[in-house]
């Protein structure tokens, strides 16, 4: 379960503010059909991924899931900080 006070207290509130919910929800209903099973990891340690437009967050993905041969969730599941490279 995410724990809203720890989120407070790791991100800005200017961050948690101008996340806009719709783009965030699009995000997220894409991890779940490509089977992302730490989502609520990705939200309390990279909850600025969620700022990305959703199409931008779409492109980086594929790009990153094609250098990793189809397996990017599996290995950022492995190392998140492979979830890194969508900000390069």
């Amino acid at each position: 379960m995410i724990d809203k006070n720890e989120l407070k207290s790791k991100f800005e509130t200017s961050l948690i503010e101008n996340i806009d919910r719709e783009n965030a929800k699009k995000i997220l209903a894409f991890l779940i059909d490509e089977k992302c099973n730490y989502i609520e990891d990705i939200i309390m340690d990279y909850l600025d991924l969620l700022s990305f437009e959703y199409n931008e967050f779409v492109k980086k993905y594929k790009i990153l899931n094609d250098k990793y041969n189809n397996k990017f969730l599996q290995k950022a599941g492995e190392d998140m900080n492979l979830l890194e490279e969508f900000y390069a």
